[in-house]
C-alpha cells in the first residue's frame, strides 16, 4: 500500500501497549506505557523531541491516558486499578479521583471537560463530575470488558465499545442506552491482542468511525446509528487505532498488518499509506499542522509531517463534506477564550458571506438543502445502506441550476500568543537540577527531589562574587534573574492560599536581615522578573510593572501596554518586551520593546521586535557594554544600533555557524565582537546543570549577499567595524553632551578608527585589483585617518592607476589641517584633532553622531563644553573652499574661494596658488571662529555641511557673531 517508513523512531515506554497524544497546542506529546510512566515530550521538527515531564505516579502498567478539552488537566488509568489526574503541563499530581476493582482500560473527557468517563473490566462506565471528583452516574450494559469511551462533540451521547464487538449510545442526559449494536466490532483479547475496539468521533459529532469485522471501518450516523459508509481494501488485517483530522476530512486508520492509511472521508477511498515495521497501537492527528503521530509495540513514536501530500487540502484547513453537515461544521474551530491554555492556538470561525446573490436565490438554495437532507434521513429510516454517494445523489430530487448565488465559508486561524519566559532559563526535568537563570555573571539553579526543594546561586569567576549558600524553596520559585549584586526570584500563585511571591537577595549587604520578600494579591501573578543595580522589577498578570528598590520600597509602578513576553536588566536599565496585538495569521508574532532608565526614570528607547517570520523569541539581554540584543528560535541575533534613528541588525546566525544539523545553540549573551552560546547534542536542546554547560563563541557575521569586493568576511569585517565605530562615537558625544569625562570614550573611537581603516584598504585593494575604480574611490572616502588615505594613495600607485590616484591626492589635499594657530584646531581626522585638543589643555574638539561636523569649543572656568551654546546661536555665516578639480569644473563653481579669482578662471596652472590659497581661506574661517571663543562663556563651532573630495562647505556658527567669515 504505502511507501515503507523513514521516519526517525524515539524511545519512550517498555515493550508492549502504549497509547501517544497531542496536546491543544499541538507542542507537546503525551504518551504513556506498560512501564507505569506517563511522559509529556517537546516536539518541534527540525528539532527532536525531549522529555519535559515523567510522572510516575502508577505502579503497575498505563493502559489510558487523556487530555481535558483546555488542555490544563492530564488523567491517567491503569491495570493497578486507579485513575489519577495530574496539573498540564508541569505534569504535578493532583488526586487520584477513583479505584477500580479490575484493571482501567479506557478514560474520556467530555466536551466541555466537565465529565470523565472511565472504564475497563468492571462491570460499568463511571461517569466522574470534575468539579468535584464525584462519581455522577454509573452506566452498565456491556458483557465483557471496556476497550474505549468516546463523547460526542456536541455534549449529548457517549459511546463505548467492548471486547466481544459491542457499541452502545448513552445519553449523557439520562444515562440510558440508546442504541446497542452487537457483533459489529472484531473480538479481540484485552491482554495480548494488538487491536483494540476504538471508537471515534468526528470533528463535527455527526459520525461516528470504528473498526469493522473484515479489516474494513465502519462510518456509523449520529441519529440513528446506522451504517453511513465503510472504507474497504486498505488494510488486510482489522484495524487497531484511528483518528480524525482537525477539520473531519481525512480519516486516519492503523491495522495489525503494519500500515497507517489515510482516507479522504467524502471521497471514500485512500490518499496515502504508510508502511512500518512495528505493528502501531495508538495514532493522534497534529491539531495544527499537517502532521501525524503514532507509537507502536515497541514503545517507540514518530512523528509523520506532511502526511496529506501537498496537492490536498491541508487536514487544519476549514472544509465542507457532503457526509458532514454544514450546519454544524463550524464546531470544528470553536475559539476559546479559557486563560488557564496559555499558549494554545485560537480559531475563528468567520462564517459564510453571500455573493452576487439576493434573499430570494438564498431562500431557494435552503429549501434544496433542506429536500437533499430530508431525502438523506428517507433513506437512512428504511435501513438502505449506501455504498457510495454517488448512488444516493443520483437519485435525490434535481436541483435547479445556481446562475447569480455564490457562497462561501472560510475559517480564520488565529496562532497563539508566546507565552511569558525567563532569558537563561530551561525547562524543568523531574528530579534533576534546572536552571532558573544563566547568563555570563553565573547560574541559578534549583532541584526538586523527594519533596523538598533548594536553589543554588553560583558564579562562573568565583574571585569575583562571594559564595552564596544554598537556601531552601518554600515557595516554589519559577523564575528568576541574576545581577551582579543581587538575584530576584518568583514563584507563581499555586491556590488561594499560595501566593505569587517575590523574593529579593543581595550578596552583599552592609546591613544584616536585608533579603526581603512580597506576596501578590490573590489575582496578580508575576510573569516575568529582572534585577540591576539597586533595584528589582517584576512584570505580572495585571499588565504591572512594579518596580521595587534594594531595600525593598516599591518605588514605582507602570501599565504594561500588553501581556509581558519577557525582561531583562543591566545597570540602571530595564528592557521589557510584550505583546502588541494578536500573532498574525502567518504565525508571526507582534512583540514591541522598551529600555527604561531606572536611575533618571526615563524612556531610553522602545519600538517592535523584528523577530524572523514564524520564530519565537528565545532570548532578550544586554551586552558586556550595554548594548541591546535579542535572539529568536530561527537562531539569528540582533542587536539593536543607533542608524537610522534606531534599528535592529542582523549580526549571527546560528544556520551559518552549526556544523551538522544535530547541534542545536543555546544563547547566553554577547559582546561587542562574539556571541556566547552553549551547543547542545540533540535530542537535548538545552543544557544540563550536571556536566556544567561549556561556553562556545562565535564572532559576528552579517548575511551579507555574495559580492566580489574580496570575499565575505572581509566585507564583514567591514560592515561590522564601521557600526561599532559609529556606536562609539555616538557613546562618545553623548558622554560629551552629559558634560562628562569623555576622554576613554574619545580614546575608543580613535581605536575603532584604526581598525576600520584596516579593513577599508583591504577592500580598496580588492577593488583595484577587480578594476572597480569607481568603488575603490567610495571606500577611499570612507577612510577615517589621514595616514590611512596616504597608505591607499600607495596602493592605487602600485598599481598603477594614475586617474584614481589623482583624485586621491586631491582628497589629500582637502583633508589636510586646516588651523594650527591660536591654540585652535581643526583638521581631519577626528582622532588626531582630538589628540591636539588634550595636549592643549584649553580647548576640547568634539565631534557630532554626523561625521562632517567639527566643533571648535572653548572651556569656561565651571568647566562646561561649549558644544551646547551651539543651538543658541543668534546668527551665522557661511563660505565655501574649494579645491582644484580641472579646469571644466573652476569655472562652474560660482560659490568657489580662491585667493586668485582670476587665476581659478584661468585653468590647470595655477595649482599651486589655489592650493595656497585654499589652505588660507581655511586659517581665515577658522580664526573668525577662534576669535568668538576668546570671551569666556561664548563658544562657537564649524559645522561643514558639504564635504566631497572637490570643496567643503563650511558655516561658521558662534553666539554673537561679530566678525563674519572672509571670501564673501
Amino acid at each position: 500500500m504505502g511507501a515503507k517508513s523513514r521516519l526517525q523512531q524515539r524511545d519512550a515506554h517498555a515493550k508492549g501497549r502504549s497509547i501517544i497524544a497531542w496536546d491543544k497546542a499541538g507542542k507537546n506529546l503525551v504518551t504513556a506505557g506498560v512501564d507505569g510512566k506517563v511522559l509529556i515530550h517537546t516536539w518541534d521538527p527540525s528539532v527532536p523531541s525531549a522529555v519535559i515531564a515523567t510522572i510516575k505516579a502508577h505502579n503497575a502498567a498505563v493502559t489510558c491516558a487523556a487530555l481535558s478539552p483546555n488542555g490544563t488537566v492530564l488523567a491517567s488509568g491503569s491495570v493497578d486499578h486507579s485513575v489519577k489526574l495530574y496539573s498540564y503541563p508541569d505534569g504535578k499530581f493532583q488526586s487520584t479521583v477513583t479505584r477500580f476493582t479490575l484493571p482501567i482500560r479506557c478514560l474520556g473527557f467530555s466536551a466541555t471537560g466537565g465529565l470523565l468517563a472511565a472504564a475497563g473490566d468492571d462491570d460499568g462506565i463511571k461517569l466522574i463530575a470534575m468539579a468535584d471528583n464525584s462519581i455522577a452516574r454509573i452506566l452498565r450494559g456491556h458483557g465483557s470488558p471496556v476497550t474505549w469511551v468516546a463523547f460526542d462533540p456536541k455534549n449529548e451521547y457517549l459511546t463505548s465499545a467492548d471486547s466481544d464487538g459491542t457499541v452502545i449510545f448513552w445519553l449523557i442526559s439520562s444515562g440510558k442506552s440508546l442504541h446497542t449494536l452487537t457483533q459489529i466490532a472484531p473480538r479481540i483479547d484485552v491482554e495480548f491482542s494488538e487491536s483494540s475496539n476504538c471508537v471515534a468521533w468526528s470533528p463535527d459529532g455527526n459520525l461516528l468511525a470504528l473498526p469493522g469485522r473484515k479489516s474494513d471501518v465502519l462510518l456509523l450516523d449520529r441519529d440513528t446509528a446506522e451504517e453511513i459508509c465503510t472504507f474497504k481494501g486498505g488494510h488486510t488485517s482489522p484495524v487497531s487505532a484511528l483518528a480524525w483530522s482537525l477539520n473531519g476530512k481525512y480519516l486516519a486508520t492503523a491495522g495489525s498488518d503494519l500500515q497507517v492509511v489515510l482516507w479522504d472521508v467524502e471521497k471514500q477511498q485512500d490518499i496515502d499509506g504508510m508502511l512500518f515495521e512495528t505493528p502501531l497501537c495508538s495514532i493522534a492527528w497534529k491539531p495544527v499542522e499537517n502532521a501525524l503521530a503514532a507509537i507502536n509495540m515497541e514503545g517507540k513514536f514518530s512523528v509523520w509531517e506532511s502526511a496529506v501530500p501537498p496537492h490536498m487540502v491541508s487536514p487544519t484547513i476549514c472544509v465542507k463534506s457532503s457526509l458532514v453537515s454544514a450546519t454544524n461544521f463550524e464546531q470544528l474551530h470553536k475559539f476559546s477564550d479559557d486563560e488557564g491554555s496559555e499558549g494554545h492556538g485560537q480559531s475563528i470561525d468567520l462564517g459564510s458571506q453571500d455573493t452576487a446573490g439576493g434573499n430570494e436565490d438564498n431562500d431557494e438554495s435552503n429549501g434544496e438543502e433542506e429536500e437533499e437532507e430530508e431525502f438523506l434521513s428517507s433513506k437512512r429510516r428504511r435501513g438502505g445502506n449506501s455504498a457510495s454517494l454517488d448512488d444516493v445523489y443520483d437519485k435525490r430530487p434535481a436541483k435547479r441550476p445556481q446562475v447569480e448565488t455564490a457562497r462561501a465559508s472560510f475559517t480564520l486561524k488565529v496562532p497563539a500568543m508566546q507565552g511569558a519566559f525567563q532569558p537563561g532559563s530551561t525547562y524543568k526535568v523531574e528530579g534533576k537540577r534546572w536552571f532558573l537563570a544563566y547568563n555570563l555573571i553565573g547560574s541559578i539553579s534549583s532541584c526538586d527531589k523527594d519533596g523538598s526543594c533548594h536553589v543554588e546561586v553560583e558564579f562562573h569567576d568565583i574571585t569575583k562574587g562571594v559564595r552564596i549558600p544554598a537556601m531552601a524553596d518554600y515557595f516554589g520559585y519559577t523564575m528568576a534573574s541574576l545581577g551582579e549584586i543581587a538575584c530576584v526570584l518568583a514563584s507563581p500563585q499555586n491556590g488561594d492560599k499560595c501566593p505569587s511571591t517575590l523574593t529579593y537577595r543581595p550578596f552583599n549587604s552592609w546591613a544584616s536581615n536585608s533579603e526581603w520578600s512580597m506576596r501578590f494579591p490573590a489575582n496578580e501573578e508575576v510573569k516575568a522578573v529582572a534585577v540591576g543595580n539597586g533595584w528589582a522589577a517584576a512584570a505580572t498578570s495585571s499588565h504591572f510593572l512594579r518596580i521595587y528598590s534594594e531595600g525593598g520600597v516599591q518605588s514605582f509602578i507602570l501599565s504594561l501596554s500588553g501581556p509581558v513576553v519577557s525582561m531583562n536588566g543591566y545597570q540602571h536599565q530595564l528592557v521589557v518586551v510584550t505583546h502588541s496585538s494578536n500573532p498574525l495569521s502567518t504565525d508571526d508574532q507582534a512583540m514591541e520593546f522598551v529600555v527604561l532608565d531606572l536611575q533618571r526614570r526615563s524612556k531610553v528607547m522602545d519600538g517592535r521586535l523584528p523577530l524572523s517570520p514564524g520564530s519565537r523569541l528565545a532570548w532578550i539581554g544586554f551586552s558586556e557594554g550595554g548594548s541591546l540584543g535579542f535572539y529568536d528560535s530561527q537562531g539569528v541575533l540582533r542587536r539593536h544600533f543607533h542608524e537610522f534613528g534606531g534599528c535592529w541588525v542582523p549580526i549571527f546566525r546560528a544556520e551559518k555557524e552549526r556544523k551538522n544539523s544535530s547541534e542545536v545553540f543555546w544563547m547566553v549573551g554577547f559582546d561587542e565582537t562574539q556571541t556566547f552560546a552553549v551547543i547542545c547534542k540533540l535530542p537535548e536542546t538545552q543544557p544540563l546543570v550536571f556536566p556544567r554547560p561549556i561556553l562556545s563563541f562565535f564572532k559576528h557575521s552579517l548575511p551579507l549577499v555574495n559580492a566580489d569586493l574580496g570575499g565575505d568576511d572581509l566585507e564583514n569585517d567591514y560592515l561590522r567595524h564601521s557600526l561599532l565605530l559609529s556606536e562609539a562615537r555616538a557613546k562618545a558625544d553623548r558622554a560629551a553632551g552629559e558634560g562628562l569625562d569623555a576622554d576613554h570614550e574619545d580614546d575608543n573611537v580613535l581605536q575603532k578608527e584604526i581598525e576600520h581603516d584596516k579593513y577599508v584598504l583591504r577592500l580598496v585593494a580588492a577593488a583595484c585589483k577587480g578594476d572597480k575604480l569607481v568603488r575603490a574611490m567610495e571606500l577611499a572616502a570612507s577612510l577615517r585617518l589621514r595616514k590611512s588615505l596616504e597608505g591607499a594613495i600607495k596602493v592605487v600607485n602600485a598599481m598603477r592607476l594614475p586617474s584614481l590616484a589623482d583624485r586621491l591626492n586631491i582628497m589629500l589635499e582637502v583633508c589636510q589641517k586646516i588651523v594650527f594657530k591660536n591654540g585652535l584646531l581643526t583638521s581631519y581626522p577626528f582622532s588626531a584633532a582630538t589628540k591636539y585638543a588634550k595636549e592643549s589643555g584649553r580647548r576640547r574638539f568634539r565631534t557630532c553622531a554626523c561625521t562632517r561636523f567639527f566643533h571648535l569649543g572653548a572651556y569656561s572656568k565651571s568647566g562646561g563644553f561649549g558644544e551646547r551654546a551651539c543651538s543658541k546661536s543668534r546668527s551665522a555665516r557661511t563660505t565655501t573652499i574649494s579645491s582644484p578639480r580641472s579646469s571644466a569644473s573652476k569655472t562652474s563653481d560660482p560659490e568657489r574661494i580662491t585667493g586668485d579669482p582670476e587665476g581659478a578662471a584661468s585653468g590647470s596652472g595655477s595649482s599651486t596658488r589655489q592650493s595656497n590659497s585654499f589652505q588660507s581661506t581655511c586659517e581665515d574661517v577658522a580664526r573668525s571662529g577662534a576669535n568668538l571663543c576668546s570671551t569666556e562663556g561664548k563658544q562657537s563651532f564649524c559645522k561643514i555641511t558639504d564635504a566631497k573630495w572637490w570643496s567643503l562647505h563650511i558655516e561658521v556658527v558662534g553666539a554673537g557673531l561679530s566678525q563674519a567669515a572672509p571670501g564673501r
